[in-house]
């Protein structure tokens, strides 16, 4: 059994007031408090892969921010083919970007450019190897993030 990293906070992006209020629902009825900021659903102190595995399987089109800028990243890696000679500086931008849209760049940093893209080289190997196997919240955080505080 893996371990599960819960964050403060978890993201949802939701492309219309039906799919939010979908997603709201879908959350209540798996127990959780779905909170509305700005443009956001939060749910608090959750896995953000849980959650969206239980958005997904509940048929919302909503999807938790951890999740979305970690397919930017498969994405990033697969289109490059895993040559990031170079690639640090970009590599460090997706996470803070990733950081930035899920709310947590209080709680972590990007990690330094030459281990970003050792973690990158890394998991696109894995990638490879695996045909495109899940990547988990908990293996990009230990990859790319480094906590603060």
């Amino acid at each position: 059994m893996r371990a599960v990293l819960r964050e403060p906070l978890v993201r949802i992006r939701c492309f219309s007031p039906e799919d939010a209020s979908r997603c709201r629902s879908i959350l209540a009825a798996a127990g959780l408090a779905p909170e509305d900021s700005l443009q956001w659903l939060l749910v608090r102190d959750q896995s953000p892969d849980e959650v969206n595995e239980i958005l997904v399987s509940g048929g919302a089109l909503g999807r938790t921010a951890a999740r979305e800028h970690l397919g930017k990243l498969i994405g990033y890696l697969i289109d490059r083919q895993g040559d990031l000679s170079g690639r640090g500086p970009n590599l460090a931008q997706l996470v803070r970007r990733a950081l930035a849209d899920t709310g947590l760049a209080a709680r972590y940093a990007p990690r330094p450019e030459a281990e970003l893209v050792a973690s990158a080289r890394a998991l696109h190997e894995e990638l490879v190897d695996t045909a495109g196997g899940f990547v988990s919240w908990e293996r990009y955080a230990g990859a790319f993030l480094a906590p603060l505080g």
